[in-house]
């Protein structure tokens, strides 16, 4: 039940519960962030991400403004695991990383489609 809670609360991720990374729990982790997003990524910033449509390109990661802060980034290198973005990929996919970095959760938001409009495969869409 605190797991739970830090979910919801977003102090915790379903990739914090290692049971949740074993192979056999593959669905079950996936229907749980599908059910977290209006409590995270949704929430904040109205971005949605498709795994299945996903390549990998990092196209998303280069053009987004406050990731360019970086300067491996606007050399198109990635940032490092250490540094603080918004988007990254990992293991092949982007994440959203931090959405509170993203210019959509600021206060007062700031409008910013980079990601979605540069993205070759519709991978990333806004909702709001």
């Amino acid at each position: 039940m605190g797991f739970a809670a830090k979910l919801i609360s977003g102090e915790a991720k379903p990739e914090d519960c290692p049971l949740l990374l074993e192979p056999t729990y593959n669905d079950n982790l996936e229907t749980l962030k599908n059910l977290l997003l209006p409590f995270t990524e949704k929430g904040l910033t109205g971005l949605i991400i498709s795994d299945e449509n996903c390549m990998g390109c990092g196209i998303c990661v280069v053009v987004c403004e406050e990731n360019r802060m970086n300067e491996e980034v606007i050399y198109g290198k990635g940032g490092r695991h250490k540094d603080v973005q918004v988007l990254r990929i990992e293991c092949g996919k982007v994440r959203l990383v931090d959405a509170k970095k993203c210019k959509r959760a600021f206060e007062p938001p700031e409008f910013c489609r980079a990601c979605v409009d540069h993205c070759p495969t519709n991978a990333i869409e806004l909702v709001s």
